[in-house]
């Protein structure tokens, strides 16, 4: 499996957590206390596709970096 590959595998299993994670919780009934914490995990779910995608469609090797995420090759 070469780089690009690599790269399209891990942006689709990042998808698949996040979609994942909001099924689950999703089943759960819904409750005023939890509900707080139930949307954090969702955000910080779907954050880490987006952001591993912003990290892999940047302009340069400055700008990667600057994503504080792993490397992109």
């Amino acid at each position: 499996m070469d780089n690009l590959d690599y790269n399209k595998v891990f942006a689709i299993k990042t998808k698949q957590i996040a979609i994942s994670i909001i099924k689950e919780f999703s089943k759960l009934p819904y409750n005023e206390a939890f509900s707080v914490i139930r949307k954090q995990i969702y955000r910080s779910s779907t954050s880490m596709a987006a952001n591993y995608r912003a990290m892999c469609r940047a302009r340069s090797k400055a700008e990667r970096f600057s994503k504080k995420i792993i490397h992109c090759y």
